[in-house]
């Protein structure tokens, strides 16, 4: 695959600070359930993203970027730790259950965690969706600082005065502030943004590491009457007109983000990763439905497909990675983790399968970051070599697979050509490799709503009231 940047010009204009005195900051911004084909980066054109464009080109964009599951809870719990959350069997949104042990698991070892030990300032701002008992709580799991909702979904217009409402899928007017319960109004992307602005700037001695995540584009698509005006007049469907006026809201929230790094300057001192923790969800059929388009990609959020688990993936360090440059190699959300690793001279956990990918981005290290990519949610499964991609998915109408099916992915990006009967031998092979790799995960530790998580079994629904984490 080309690479779009000269890679003598990176070699002699890139020099990482690994061993300087002052470390380098760690900002994720994670969007939820975005549209691929939606922001203006990608062809979307319905509404601008000038600041998520802005964002894209101040470094590289990785154009076959993948997260490790196709659904908001595994897909976080995978970035976290740098593994595939198959491996300690958070396979499901954490939705029902044992409060106990619902959750990531209190054995696994968080990003927070590692940066924490050397000597980083830590927050999560945003979903956490990880958890929420009191272990599982993010002050528990490596954060010093924490502002958001502890579940998958909430209300983005906040009222004060407002009945808190918990429930395991969804909360409402429930903004934690550490354990406690806050009396908030606004909008929660700005509230977020305003946060993340404020533990910046509280930041005088020590590096930090901020976990921005917000909760739009996902449901419910409230519309913000400030970005109604902003949207096209074409657009006369209620629910997307929800979904543009949230991805508004987004882009605004980034735009303000990263001009507050660089009037303060400190965007030269930080490592910037931006993506979406799964694909939009594009279909009437599922319960997160917010009309997310996923274009050119097929598939949606919740399916293997590449609609589900290829992703916007940004990376940006002005001064030390290249501007307006693409990478094509296969990456990974896992591959956060040990990336920061690296410029914070802390030890890769245990069983960590991401990669630091600073090599990779600079030029320095030619060959991919990946031999192979592997998926598995549910009786879902994927597998992506090289150009080739080997699928067996989940068809939300009838419920049923698909069936191991190959695609090549260098010349058939949208999955539309089933090559498995012209390539016998590579589906052999394929799935011969996806099954030792399927030898090292564990069964899921809870089944996730039969509406959502895809060829789940139902199970008794969990709590419904809370009160402090």
């Amino acid at each position: 695959m080309k690479r779009h940047f000269l890679i003598a010009l990176i070699l002699s204009a890139v020099s990482p600070v690994v061993g300087s005195a002052a470390k380098p900051n760690v900002l994720v911004i994670v969007a939820d359930d975005l549209g691929y084909g939606d922001i203006g980066a990608h062809g979307g054109s319905e509404v601008p993203t000038p600041h998520l464009d802005a964002l894209a080109a101040s470094g590289i964009r990785c154009t076959n970027a993948y997260v490790s599951a196709p659904y908001c809870s595994p897909s976080r719990a995978g970035f976290l730790t740098g593994k595939a959350q198959t491996r300690f069997g958070h396979e499901f949104n954490p939705h029902v259950g044992d409060e106990k042990t619902l959750g990531l698991p209190l054995d696994q070892r968080t990003i927070a965690d590692v940066l924490r030990d050397k000597g980083y300032a830590t927050a999560l701002i945003g979903k956490w969706h990880q958890g929420f008992s009191p272990a599982h709580h993010p002050q528990s799991r490596g954060f010093d600082a924490y502002f958001g909702f502890l579940v998958g979904g909430h209300n983005f217009i906040l009222h004060k005065g407002a009945k808190p409402v918990f429930g395991s899928a969804h909360s409402h007017d429930m903004i934690y502030r550490g354990r406690e319960v806050q009396d908030l109004a606004g909008y929660t992307t700005d509230l977020f943004t305003d946060e993340a602005m404020a533990f910046i700037d509280g930041q005088t001695e020590k590096p930090w590491f901020l976990y921005l995540a917000f909760n739009a584009v996902h449901t419910p698509l409230e519309v913000l009457e400030k970005h109604r005006a902003r949207l096209p007049a074409s657009v006369t469907d209620p629910k997307r007109i929800g979904y543009l006026s949230l991805l508004l809201g987004l882009d605004d929230a980034v735009g303000r983000l990263m001009a507050h790094l660089k009037e303060t300057g400190r965007d030269k001192e930080t490592l910037v990763f931006f993506f979406s923790d799964n694909g939009g969800a594009g279909r009437e059929p599922f319960l997160a439905y917010n009309t997310g388009r996923n274009t050119p990609l097929r598939g949606d959020k919740g399916q293997v497909l590449e609609g589900g688990i290829r992703v916007p993936f940004f990376v940006s360090w002005p001064g030390r990675l290249p501007e307006n440059a693409t990478y094509d190699e296969p990456v990974t959300a896992l591959d956060i983790l040990p990336t920061s690793c690296a410029i914070a001279e802390a030890d890769v956990p245990a069983g960590v399968e991401g990669v630091d990918l600073l090599p990779f981005l600079t030029g320095k290290t030619t060959t991919p970051p990946h031999a192979a990519l592997y998926w598995r949610f549910g009786p879902q499964k994927a597998m992506r070599e090289g150009r080739w991609k080997l699928v067996d998915a989940r068809d939300f109408k009838t419920r049923t697979q698909s069936g191991w099916q190959l695609f090549d992915l260098g010349e058939d990006i949208g999955e539309s050509r089933d090559l498995s009967a012209d390539h016998p031998e590579i589906v052999q092979r394929m799935t011969g490799a996806w099954e030792a790799w399927n030898e090292g995960n564990v069964p899921p530790l809870w089944q996730g709503s039969p509406n959502e998580d895809p060829g789940s079994r139902p199970r008794e629904a969990g709590a419904r009231a809370k009160q402090k984490p």
